[in-house]
């Protein structure tokens, strides 16, 4: 590491300050070079406080970099301040040899996807996060997506104390509107013919930044801190959801999900292979389908299709 990224990891650990003389002795360079160092972290929007009584302390900065997000996160990360997606970095990497578990986490995404293949909005201030998970930590595929979901939600309430609520399958609401989106892809092994990883997508609309919701998207969607100051740094919540998602996985989590889903006894709309059909959303079963019950009595459990609340 060169001198700044030195200076920035041991201010990470020393939440209380480390003197000039200190830092010069364990980085092995000038006070002259600390100072002019710590200088270009504050340029790049870190808030460091020097005095003569404390020396340098780095208070709490929502700045991305790769010695912010290694200082956080339990499994390795790779840092890209702009990229097309996150999960087609993931998968580059995995293509290049990364091993799984590892995460992926961007600035902003330039073309973030969404379910059925929408785009999903990624502007400066959120949280865009693939996690790729190994094959032999998945107990069933098919419940990967309800898995993370719900690993999502217990991040965001343990760090915010927002209270969540999930659109099946993998949408999470707060306050009637969509604040966090959620795709899974399977990756597979094609010599053995089984799941090799899998690639988990998320994006969080944590906080507004310079860029405007699009008009279209106003009324459909949140940000977990609309107007007043976000308490917590996206490399918190991300490294958060990554740990939730990897240990929820040996869980018996359904019966949470359930009570969490708020459609369950709502009229809603299926809508599959472009056709559409009025229903009422009855349970999530034990394999995370949900179980709908048409207008002429016939009962089915979905595993796949897009459900909308009919008002």
């Amino acid at each position: 590491m060169n001198v700044k990224d030195e200076l920035l990891s041991i201010l990470l650990d020393e939440e209380d300050g480390i003197s000039g003389t200190e830092l010069s002795e364990r980085i092995g360079c000038s006070r002259m070079a600390i100072s002019k160092s710590a200088a270009g972290l504050a340029d790049e929007g870190y808030r460091i406080l020097v005095s003569r009584s404390g020396g340098y302390r780095l208070e709490k900065s929502d700045v991305l970099s790769s010695v912010t997000l290694g200082h956080s996160f339990s499994i390795p990360v790779y840092y890209r301040p702009v990229c097309k997606s996150t999960m087609i970095e993931a998968k580059a990497l995995v293509n290049q040899g990364a091993e799984a578990p590892f995460a992926v986490i961007a600035g902003r995404q330039e073309g973030g996807r969404g379910r059925l293949g929408r785009s999903f909005f990624s502007p400066e201030g959120g949280v865009y996060l693939s996690i790729v998970i190994p094959g032999t930590s998945i107990p069933s595929p098919d419940m990967l997506t309800t898995a993370s979901c719900l690993a999502v939600v217990r991040a965001i309430e343990a760090l915010t104390g927002i209270g969540c609520s999930i659109k099946w399958v993998n949408d999470i609401y707060i306050h009637g509107r969509k604040a966090v989106g959620i795709l899974t892809e399977g990756l597979v092994n094609m010599e053995e013919g089984g799941l090799s990883s899998a690639v988990v997508g998320i994006g969080v609309n944590l906080r507004p930044d310079a860029e405007p919701i699009p008009d279209e998207l106003k009324d459909r969607m949140i940000y977990l801190y609309p107007a007043s100051e976000c308490p917590i740094t996206r490399a918190e919540l991300a490294s958060r959801i990554a740990d939730e998602v990897l240990s929820i996985l040996d869980e018996d989590f359904i019966d949470e999900y359930r009570s969490r889903c708020f459609i369950l006894g709502s009229a809603v709309t299926v809508i599959r292979n472009g056709l559409s059909r009025a229903a009422v959303a009855l349970d999530v079963d034990d394999h995370a389908h949900l179980v709908v019950r048409y207008l002429d009595g016939s009962i089915e459990a979905l595993s796949s299709g897009e459900v909308t609340l009919r008002i």
